[in-house]
């Protein structure tokens, strides 16, 4: 047994591993889920939704968020089911599938959404909150200011190769 314990002290496993491994979890859960539960006409809207919200988020004065270190996060996940449930009105964009690689490009597409979302609430969590959940490394992959820039620029970008109706 002490054989077993001092080989795992050797690995230098983050002491949130456990979060982290959730973290995983949820990440790859939720990508599934926005793929196959909104599907190819509701992704690229909601990846729209999640600029909107953001925008709207971070103009709203913070005196009107102070009530709660997770009201930012809280305001932020409303306005984005909200405008989620709302946006059949407001646009009319989807992938195609007029190509054979239509589930790899949904899935894609559900991955980058999942992450934008991940990304946006750990921003507007309290750090300390987040990281007694999460590791500094799995924090850094989703809240870092590299990683916030990657999260909002990369699925515009992929939008250029994922919708074919231009090719």
């Amino acid at each position: 047994m002490e054989a077993f314990r001092k080989f795992f002290d050797t690995l230098n496993l983050p002491d949130k591993i456990t979060g982290d491994f959730s973290l995983l979890l949820l990440f790859i859960g939720m990508s599934l889920g926005l793929g196959f539960l909104f599907g190819r006409f509701k992704l690229v809207s909601m990846l729209i939704n999640v600029y909107i919200s953001l925008a709207i988020i971070s103009v709203i004065p913070e005196k009107f968020l102070e009530f709660s270190p997770y009201a930012p996060a809280g305001a932020f996940m409303a306005l984005l089911l909200f405008l989620t449930m709302i946006d059949k009105r407001l646009f009319d964009l989807h992938i195609s599938t007029a190509a054979t690689d239509f589930f790899w490009r949904m899935f894609v597409m559900s991955i980058l959404v999942t992450g934008m979302i991940v990304s946006s609430v750990l921003t507007f969590l309290p750090k300390k909150v987040a990281l007694d959940l999460i590791s500094v490394t799995a924090y850094s992959y989703f809240a870092s200011p590299l990683a916030v820039v990657f999260w909002l620029v990369v699925p515009v970008l992929a939008l250029l190769f994922i919708n074919n109706r231009l090719k």
